[in-house]
């Protein structure tokens, strides 16, 4: 059975059209020792890795519903901020299991200076292939979308990489209560979309929260991988799912 003639594309954000211009680890390094804290970028790059895999993301599945009692609603220094709360909590992990000692005193200002950093300019950058598939999509009249379990920063991280404008939705995951790979979210992309699931294209770069997620919603995908499949290559299946 052929699949339908494509209507819309949706992106994720992070690790598909923008990536980071140095490591997690070398960039908490960094902002550490503006506080006179030493830190090996190894070591936190590592220690990022094993919590990362064993956190839930907010608003997943694993964290439970919105409403019910989860570690973000748990008290922090910062308030009551879900998804700045979450990234507290996270980043505290992530020194802690790096056995770092940062003293309670300075870890809200440090937490402050690292969440604002990872918004500023210059800590992202674009795909090399972005606005080439970006461009592909609007020339065949395509909706574009994008689909993120970032959180509200990520809008002024496009905009500064000027492809805000680009996306005629944008969905991101503490909007609407819900992370890839939760059907919810990909229900919120086809409620603003207005088009069958299976005439949208995702595009994204995680095997569980894009491919199966995506799949599962019915929708195409492209199963993106940065060294081996990378975005460049979706435009051939842009143009041939058009003229399907």
């Amino acid at each position: 059975m052929s699949r339908p003639p494509l209507k819309a594309v949706s992106f994720d954000a992070a690790g598909t059209l923008i990536h980071l211009t140095e490591s997690v680890g070398e960039a908490y390094s960094r902002v550490a020792a503006k506080f006179g804290i030493r830190a090996e970028p190894g070591a936190l790059d590592a220690a990022f890795r094993r919590t990362w895999k064993t956190t839930p993301l907010p608003f997943s599945r694993q964290q439970g519903s919105f409403d019910e009692p989860t570690l973000l609603d748990r008290k922090t220094d910062i308030g009551n901020d879900h998804e700045k709360n979450w990234w507290f909590q996270l980043v505290q992990s992530v020194f802690s299991t790096a056995e770092i000692q940062i003293p309670d005193g300075q870890f809200p200002a440090f937490f402050e200076a690292l969440y604002d950093h990872f918004e500023s300019p210059g800590c992202w950058e674009l795909d090399p292939d972005a606005k080439a598939v970006l461009a592909a999509a609007a020339n065949r009249d395509l909706g574009i979308a994008l689909l993120s379990n970032f959180d509200s920063r990520l809008r002024r991280i496009l905009a500064d990489l000027d492809i805000l404008d680009h996306f005629e939705i944008v969905i991101l995951s503490s909007e609407v209560r819900a992370s890839k790979p939760d059907p919810r979210i990909f229900d919120a992309l086809l409620d603003l979309a207005r088009h069958p699931a299976g005439s949208i294209l995702h595009i994204g770069d995680d095997p569980e929260c894009d491919w199966n997620g995506a799949a599962r919603a019915g929708l195409q995908t492209y199963q993106l991988c940065r060294k081996t499949r990378p975005l460049s290559g979706v435009i051939g299946q842009i143009l041939s799912s058009c003229n399907a």
